[in-house]
């Protein structure tokens, strides 16, 4: 059976998902699965196990008294092992979403590339509105209209909250120096999504231009703590394998960690 998407459809329930796909460019990259297309295409399933745990149909979200809300992102980690050449091989993606006891989502993805787990998702977010200045800069917490209950997130996706909120806590009060990064101006058509937000994927897009490099990635670990306004300016830091992304003004909307060690890569746990 085949989804609204065209993609084989071999299980589908209120909270998990598997799907198979065939691999060809819009998947991959030179060196193995697109990080980019990984992140858009989970991206996707998490909302969508979203929107069927609150029993309602279609992906707008709204709150109580009717504003549209969105499943913005807290924090993500992405896994991958090396693989050989995989293009017109199919994979298998397996998704679960969880609750992590607070307002935050869970949702976990394993990919299999004949029944060998090559990478894994990790993804946390929480529901977020506009107010009414419609600024990227001001958006804040919300609860949807429709209630829902999930299962308890496992040890992973709650260590990956632990380590998100001890980020949040970390860099309060901190900034960005002009003169210790570099400065880059996202792409409205091609870095924002389709409410106006920066996209999450363009983080890492973003993080990656910076870091000029051809070594594989093996995992990267993004805590997003703001976005900004479609024209604005962010600023870049890179320090060894940790990367801060904030606003002009300094304030800090991301702070990512990578590893591109294949010796550091552990898909056993």
């Amino acid at each position: 059976m085949l989804d609204t998407q065209g993609h084989d459809l071999t299980e589908d329930l209120a909270q998990a998902r598997v799907v198979r796909q065939m691999l060809g460019m819009q998947q991959l990259g030179p060196q193995g699965l697109s990080e980019q297309w990984v992140l858009g295409f989970c991206g996707d399933a998490h909302w969508a196990l979203i929107a069927r745990s609150i029993r309602q149909e279609g992906l707008c979200f709204r709150t109580i008294d009717g504003r549209p809300l969105y499943a913005a992102f807290c924090a993500t980690r992405l896994e991958l092992s090396e693989t050989g050449p995989l293009l017109g091989e199919d994979l298998v993606i397996r998704s679960e979403l969880s609750g992590t006891g607070g307002a935050k989502i869970g949702s976990r993805h394993v990919f299999l590339h004949r029944g060998q787990e090559i990478g894994r998702l990790l993804m946390l977010s929480t529901f977020v509105a506009h107010d009414t200045t419609g600024s990227n800069r001001r958006i804040t917490r919300a609860l949807p209209a429709r209630q829902y209950e999930l299962p308890p997130a496992g040890p992973d996706l709650m260590a990956l909250d632990a380590r998100a909120r001890q980020v949040s806590r970390g860099v309060r009060g901190q900034t960005v120096a002009a003169e210790s990064a570099e400065q880059v101006t996202p792409s409205f058509p091609l870095d924002f999504n389709a409410v106006g937000l920066l996209y999450f994927p363009s983080f890492s897009r973003i993080i990656e231009q910076v870091a000029r490099t051809s070594a594989p990635l093996r995992m990267r670990e993004v805590i997003y703590l703001g976005n900004l306004d479609p024209g604005d300016t962010l600023r870049v830091q890179r320090k060894g394998a940790e990367t801060r992304v904030a606003r002009d003004c300094g304030r800090i909307i991301a702070q990512a960690r990578e590893d591109r060690s294949p010796a550091a890569l552990n898909l056993d746990g």
